[in-house]
């Protein structure tokens, strides 16, 4: 049989260039998270629709503070969900996305029973647990009196356990409230806040680009109220499920089932 001719190289070409593109995906954008997960996921759902307002795709790695700060100074990851303003200031590298997300208050919990309230030189008395590279309070807390812990909820052990006078966490007025579990029994809280503080997104120098069309994406989303309307739902659904927070070496502060009538009243609507 006779062999069938060859494809000229122009034919070939020809032939390639009518082949459907396959057109790829961007990767995700790679956001530091907190490991402390009682308070993240309304932030997180924030942000993943101001990026796709970018058309962009979200990844969330869930590291403690310190783990976080050494990846971004390496420059595999894109950015930080949410840190204190007092963050930026330190890390340069790292833009602000000017549009608060969150507002927190430093709370210090403690054996009970607690003081109403604890002024800046009964921290420098103390021993002082907290997460590990919280700016917000080692801003207010002397180095000689600090225990740094990879979480919150190793902080509250250190405190449960007697290793440190009290823990400091940044929380939500409310969740302030919600009853705090250990294995050694309930911490108390000291009512009065240490301070406050805001929380912003933040982007990698090397995406700066992207710091201005979110700063509109999310202004657009504060204007419009779901910002206030993502946390206030947050809220009200722990409430509903009549919660507690446990403390467990290492992890997230878990929510819980309650004993009832120990936990808080349900948020305002």
């Amino acid at each position: 049989m006779p062999k069938s001719p060859l494809l000229s190289p122009l034919l070939l070409i020809a032939a390639l260039a009518l082949q459907p593109v396959v057109a790829q995906e961007a990767p995700a954008v790679r956001l530091a998270t907190n490991v402390e997960r009682s308070y993240f996921p309304p932030a997180e759902a924030l942000l993943r629709k101001a990026y796709a307002s970018l058309g962009l795709q979200v990844e969330f790695v869930p590291w403690p503070l310190q783990r976080a700060q050494v990846e971004l100074n390496a420059g595999r990851l894109d950015g930080v969900a949410m840190r204190a303003e007092a963050f930026f200031t330190q890390t340069p590298a790292i833009r602000k996305v000017d549009v608060p997300l969150l507002t927190l208050n430093v709370y210090a919990f403690g054996r009970p029973p607690c003081p109403t309230s604890l002024a800046p030189e009964d921290l420098a008395r103390r021993r002082i647990t907290y997460q590990r590279g919280m700016v917000a309070v080692e801003l207010m807390v002397p180095e000689a009196s600090r225990l740094p812990a990879n979480t919150p909820s190793d902080a509250f052990l250190n405190t449960s356990i007697g290793a440190a006078d009290y823990a400091l966490v940044l929380t939500t007025p409310w969740m302030a409230e919600v009853p705090l579990q250990t294995r050694q029994g309930k911490l108390c809280r000291v009512a009065t806040p240490l301070s406050r503080t805001l929380l912003y997104h933040g982007v990698h120098e090397s995406q700066a680009e992207r710091v201005a069309p979110l700063e509109q994406a999310l202004r657009a989303m504060r204007d419009r109220g779901e910002i206030q309307q993502a946390w206030s739902a947050y809220e009200r659904e722990i409430a509903a499920q009549n919660t507690k927070l446990e403390a467990q070496p290492g992890r997230s502060l878990t929510l819980t089932p309650a004993t009832p009538g120990s936990a808080p009243a349900q948020p305002p609507r």
